[in-house]
């Protein structure tokens, strides 16, 4: 079994717990959103005045060398060329820069004898423009050019120009150190680095975009490769992404740099430089909610213990109260809270029960011993124990006025059954004689079934025989229709060939003529008809023979009819008979039909007698077992109820 004591701190702890939980997750996501922002947001801005610083710087580098180029002795033809050579060189001392020089508008310098009209910052300086261009690398040396139109009036005459170290734009950079992993770079606009704390990058010309598109596989070299292109579109805004070298989270805000031929800065920083304050005030936060953790479960364990020290100390009583112990002694609880109640309820139910158990015991006892006089206290039990003092009371009364009333009735009952057993004994004799009587009546009425039934199957042999007898008459009556039949088909066939013989004497007859006519032509044709003549003679005793045939079979055929017609009369008659006699034959069987049928009723009459005494058999001698039986029980239920009345006698009643 769980303790309340366990279960309530528990409870507490998985409160606490899961409140503790749900604050340093909030306070951490919170701690760490605020200050990723505030990163984004102060990395941005950076970015963007370090854009604005360096546009200031190379504005006022561009606006000191075109101060320089706007100077009168530029312009001033009487002034020779060493003169104005010994001008740029005393700037360029001033100013610390490499070198200087000036060309024409056609971009020749005559004092240095070299043609500049080739580079980028002599086509951008004619054309009136201040320019700075990206670093020239020569050899293990970096540079900057930076030229300026030299004017007269606003007619350009000349470029002036100077070659500077690249300390401007590493000024920039060194300046914006962020951190201790933090760093800035300059790009141009094509990608390549111009400006970056190692000078290497800038003499090697690095450009991440190339090296992406030559190395697609390496997904932290395209993750930069898209900054940077942003970067060279111009536009601003911050990224992140992870560097897989030093496996690092970085943030890098970049903008462009305005005056410029499409440069852009960018300021990179580890983001777990600046994210370790708030992972430290995370630590701490975790590290008080753990102390409170603990503090509040050594409060909830105090505070349990005593809740449910009073309660366990009752809840124990009344497990020994319902095993049956009355006799322990109750807790004693000392506050004033509901643990009081409990433990005075479980006192006075404790005493209250007891007193119940005692008084049942008392008056259920007496009851065991044969005592029925004594009675139930007045004393009414408390709330629904009242029921059962109500029982116990109705128990008591009821048991004695229901002992009175057997003691009175045991006498009554052992008369009574003296007096059964007698006549059950009468009645038993009378059984058995007439099971005997009943037994000869079913013999007999055995050997009358047995009689019938034979009869019946003689009966029902004479019916077949008489039915066979039926249906040879009948099958008879169909030979002789069937004879009938044929004698008219005879007739029919004899009427056929009359015809036919007529047809033939006809045919002769007209033969003869032909024969005749015939002759007659032959004797007319004289010599040459002789051979026909010969033919037609012939044919003319053909035809008298044919007729002569003819008249003999009609002759026969007339006769054969006659006596076709004699058979016609003597079978018909033959029918008559047949046919009458087996309408008698039927008539017969239907009297052995009607015979047979009387026959089996009476068997079937005969076996319900049999059925029936042989119930009324069965019944006789179960009334003759039970009367036997009851001679028994009453004799027995006598000895019995003189037993019952000794027995009752020994109980003490209320008079």
């Amino acid at each position: 079994m769980k303790k309340i004591q366990t279960k309530i701190i528990v409870m507490v702890v998985l409160a606490v717990l899961c409140v503790s939980m749900i604050a340093g997750t909030m306070g951490t996501l919170v701690t760490r959103y605020s200050t990723t922002s505030a990163l984004e947001k102060n990395l941005l801005e950076t970015a963007e005045l370090a854009a604005l610083a360096a546009e200031n710087m190379i504005s006022t580098y561009t606006l000191t060398i075109s101060e320089m180029a706007s100077h009168p002795i530029l312009v001033d033809e009487s002034i020779s060329a060493e003169e104005k050579q010994a001008f740029i060189q005393e700037k360029v001392d001033a100013y610390y820069m490499r070198s200087g020089g000036m060309a024409d508008t056609n971009g020749y310098d005559v004092i240095h004898e070299v043609d500049v009209s080739g580079e980028p910052f002599f086509q951008a300086a004619v054309q009136g423009n201040s320019y700075m261009s990206t670093p020239y690398i020569d050899g293990s040396d970096i540079y900057l050019m930076v030229a300026a139109p030299v004017r007269d009036g606003d007619d350009v005459k000349g470029v002036l120009y100077f070659q500077c170290d690249t300390y401007i734009l590493q000024s920039i950079i060194e300046g914006l150190q962020i951190g201790e992993e933090g760093e800035a770079y300059i790009l141009d606009k094509e990608g390549t680095t111009i400006a970056y704390v190692d000078q290497e990058a800038v003499m090697s010309r690095e450009n991440v975009m190339q090296q992406a598109a030559a190395d697609p596989g390496d997904e932290g070299l395209q993750t930069v490769a898209a900054i940077e292109r942003k970067m060279v579109a111009g536009e601003v805004g911050v990224e992140r992404f992870y560097y897989a070298e030093d496996q690092s989270d970085n943030i890098q805000s970049y903008a462009p740099i305005s005056g410029t031929d499409g440069w852009s800065i960018a300021v990179t920083i580890d983001e777990a430089d600046f994210m370790r304050p708030a992972e430290y005030g995370n630590l701490f936060q975790i590290i008080i909610c753990v102390a409170v953790c603990i503090i509040v479960i050594a409060i909830s364990l105090k505070v349990s213990h005593s809740i449910t020290a009073p309660i366990v100390k009752c809840a124990n009583r009344l497990m020994t109260l319902s095993q049956g112990d009355l006799k322990s002694p109750v807790p004693e609880v000392k506050g004033r809270d509901e643990t009081r109640i409990l433990a005075d309820s479980t006192a006075k139910l404790v005493k209250e029960f007891g007193g119940i158990v005692y008084e049942m015991e008392g008056v259920l006892g007496a009851i065991a011993d044969g005592d029925l006089s004594k009675e139930v206290s007045g004393q009414c039990y408390p709330g629904d124990f009242a029921v059962l003092w109500e029982s116990l009371r109705v128990i008591s009364e009821k048991l004695n006025s229901t002992m009175a009333g057997i003691i009175s009735a045991s006498g009554s009952v052992s008369t009574g059954s003296d007096q059964v057993a007698a006549t059950a004994s009468v009645l038993s004799q009378g059984a058995m004689e007439q099971t005997g009587a009943v037994e000869e009546l079913s013999g007999t009425i055995s050997d009358m079934s047995t009689e019938a039934k034979g009869i019946a199957q003689l009966t029902g042999q004479a019916k077949d025989v008489v039915n066979g007898a039926g249906g040879k008459l009948q099958e008879s009556g169909g030979y002789i229709d069937s004879l009938n039949q044929a004698m008219n088909q005879i007739t029919e066939s004899s009427s056929e060939i009359s015809r036919i013989i007529d047809t033939i004497e006809n045919i002769a007859f007209q033969t003869n003529i032909l024969a005749i006519n015939a002759s007659v032509e032959a004797a007319r044709a004289g010599t040459g008809g002789r051979g026909f003549a010969v033919v037609a003679e012939e044919v003319r005793n053909l035809a008298i023979r044919s007729d002569q045939a003819a008249k003999a079979t009609q002759e026969l055929i007339g006769r054969s009819v006659k006596a076709v017609d004699d058979g016609s009369l003597v079978v018909g008659k033959v029918t008559d008979s047949v046919t009458a006699a087996v309408e008698l034959a039927g008539q017969a069987v239907e009297r052995m039909e009607q015979v047979a049928k009387a026959v089996e009723d009476q068997t079937d009459a005969i076996e319900q007698i049999a059925a029936g005494i042989e119930q009324i058999s069965g019944v006789v001698q179960n009334n003759s077992a039970t009367a036997q039986e009851s001679a028994a029980t009453s004799q027995e239920l006598s000895g019995q109820a003189e037993m019952l009345k000794q027995l009752v006698g020994n109980f003490r009643l209320r008079r």
